[in-house]
């Protein structure tokens, strides 16, 4: 056998065991909340003519909040793989036969799992806020430079309260859109239903409107 190992040694021993299921268990989870992030951005971020710089930026501030979700799984997933390996080689008995009070052997997780905690809570006090503050930032600076960014070709966009809005066809440098189709339900006793070939989304300056230049459209409206 081994032996016992001394104190500071024992201690040093349960942490190692802690720290691969850790390290592994928090790549994982960051990986599978990115991607799933990805899978519902893509569509808005790829193909709209932003520069990959800022595409990189959106993601890094995007990992602020995965580690928030991210941290105290992978410590669960840690204490059980950790203690579930020690006890299926018979290292928990060995320390238990050898005088080794199960406290002893929490002691250590117990510690680091404080130390754990403030960071996670200096992370979200720190950095969470600024970071989540940064991305809204960014996204209102996008949007203002590319009004079209919620408007996927093919697919109606509801993102103004009253309206729908669906073009065939728009483009990653400019702001222009081809085959527009406007419903307007802003009046319920009116149905209003608007139609252009061509036209133009821009903001006003206070960006609190969004205006829409059509040509060559009718207006429909039944009553």
């Amino acid at each position: 056998g081994r032996g016992i190992l001394p104190p500071m040694k024992l201690s040093w021993h349960i942490l190692r065991a802690h720290l691969g299921p850790f390290l592994f268990a928090f790549i994982t989870l960051m990986f599978v909340f990115l991607l799933q992030f990805l899978m519902r951005a893509v569509d808005q971020l790829v193909g709209k003519g932003l520069s990959a710089w800022v595409i990189g930026e959106l993601l890094a501030l995007s990992l602020s909040w995965m580690v928030v979700l991210t941290a105290p799984m992978a410590v669960l997933v840690a204490t059980l793989m950790a203690f579930g390996r020690l006890s299926a080689q018979n290292e928990i008995t060995a320390m238990k036969a050898s005088g080794v009070s199960l406290y002893r052997m929490m002691a250590p997780v117990v510690v680091a799992s404080l130390l754990v905690t403030l960071l996670v809570l200096e992370f979200n006090n720190n950095v969470l806020p600024a970071a989540n503050h940064r991305f809204k930032v960014l996204m209102n600076d996008i949007r203002r430079t590319k009004p079209t960014l919620s408007i996927d070709p093919g697919l109606f966009s509801q993102d103004i309260q009253g309206y729908s809005i669906i073009a065939r066809k728009t483009f990653e440098n400019s702001n222009d859109l081809e085959g527009v189709t406007i419903y307007d339900y802003t009046d319920p006793t009116t149905n209003v239903v608007v139609t252009a070939e061509k036209g133009r989304v821009s903001f006003t300056p206070d960006y609190r409107k969004l205006i829409m230049d059509l040509s060559n459209g009718e207006i429909h409206q039944v009553d």
